[in-house]
C-alpha cells in the first residue's frame, strides 16, 4: 500500500495503476527494493514525477528491511517520506488499527462541509479529526468508514459539490449552500523549472558521463533553461535531493 500512496501524490491514477503493478511485480518486498540500484530505481521511475518520492521509498524500504514495520503514526513518521496522511492511511487501511482517518484533500472538505458547516479552509486540523471521529458509526468499521468517506469526496463532496444523491445530504451542514471558488491549480509543467530538473536527470541515467556543455544543448528548448544560472540551480538540486552522485563540471555551452 505504501507504494500506490506514494506515487499516487500529484500523480493522476490513471498514470500510476500500470506503473504500480509493474513495481510490485519487480520488487515484490521491501528488501528486495532496498537492494536495488539508485539509477535502475530512477529510471523505472521516469514519467510519474517527483523523483525525490521514490529515493525517499527506498530509505524506507531499507529501514523496513532492518527493524520491521512501526507500529505508531509517529513511528511511521519517522520513515523516510512518511507524513501523518500516509502514516495515517496505514494504519487505517492496511493494518486496520485504531486510528483517526486519514484526512486528505477529500476526507477534509466532507468533515468541514457535512460535519461542522464550514469551508474546507475555515476548518482546523483538530476540528477536521474530532469531525471524523465522532462521524463514525459504532457498527461500522474504520477501514469501511474512511474508504466510504473517499468515496463520497470523489463522487459529491467535489470542489463544486454534487449534492443529488449524496449520502450525507440528510444531515449534511452545508447542503445547498454555494461552494467556494476552486483551489488555484498548479503551474503548467510543459515550461517549468520541474521539467528543466526531469530533462537533466533523465539524460544524465541515459548517459552518466555528459558533461555540462551537452546538458545545455539538450534543455536548451525548455524555456525555464534560459534563466541565467537555471541549469546550474537544477543540477545543484538533483544533487542536493540525492538524485545524481555529482555536479557535472566543464564548461557551458555556447
Amino acid at each position: 500500500m505504501l507504494v500506490s500512496e506514494v506515487m499516487l501524490q500529484q500523480t493522476q491514477v490513471s498514470r500510476v495503476l500500470p506503473r504500480w503493478q509493474a513495481f510490485l511485480d519487480r520488487w515484490s518486498d521491501p528488501a528486495s527494493f532496498a537492494a536495488a540500484g539508485r539509477d535502475d530505481v530512477l529510471r523505472f521511475w521516469q514519467g510519474l514525477g517527483y523523483p525525490r518520492r521514490v529515493v525517499a521509498l527506498q530509505q524506507t524500504a531499507s529501514a523496513i528491511t532492518r527493524s520491521g514495520w512501526p507500529g505508531t503514526e509517529t513511528g511511521l513518521r519517522g520513515l523516510p517520506g512518511v507524513g501523518s496522511y500516509t502514516a495515517r492511511a496505514l494504519l487505517t487501511l492496511a493494518f486496520e488499527t485504531q486510528c483517526v482517518p486519514p484526512a486528505d484533500v477529500n476526507l477534509r472538505r466532507v468533515a468541514a462541509r457535512a460535519a461542522l458547516g464550514l469551508a474546507p479552509d475555515a476548518a482546523t486540523p483538530a476540528e477536521i479529526d474530532d469531525a471524523l471521529e465522532a462521524g463514525k458509526p459504532r457498527i461500522m468499521a474504520r477501514r469501511d468508514y474512511t474508504l466510504a468517506l473517499f468515496d463520497v469526496g470523489a463522487i459529491h463532496c467535489r470542489s463544486t459539490p454534487r449534492c443529488t444523491g449524496c449520502p450525507l445530504r440528510a444531515t449534511c451542514r452545508s447542503a445547498g449552500l454555494p461552494s467556494a471558488p476552486p483551489a488555484r491549480r498548479q503551474a503548467p509543467y510543459a515550461g517549468s523549472a520541474r521539467r528543466l530538473r526531469g530533462a537533466l536527470l533523465r539524460v544524465l541515467l541515459d548517459e552518466p558521463g555528459a558533461g555540462i556543455a551537452e546538458l545545455h544543448a539538450r534543455v536548451a528548448g525548455i524555456p525555464a533553461a534560459t534563466a541565467p544560472g537555471a541549469v546550474d540551480a537544477a543540477l545543484a538540486g538533483l544533487f542536493r535531493d540525492g538524485l545524481i552522485t555529482a555536479v557535472p563540471q566543464g564548461p557551458a555551452a555556447n
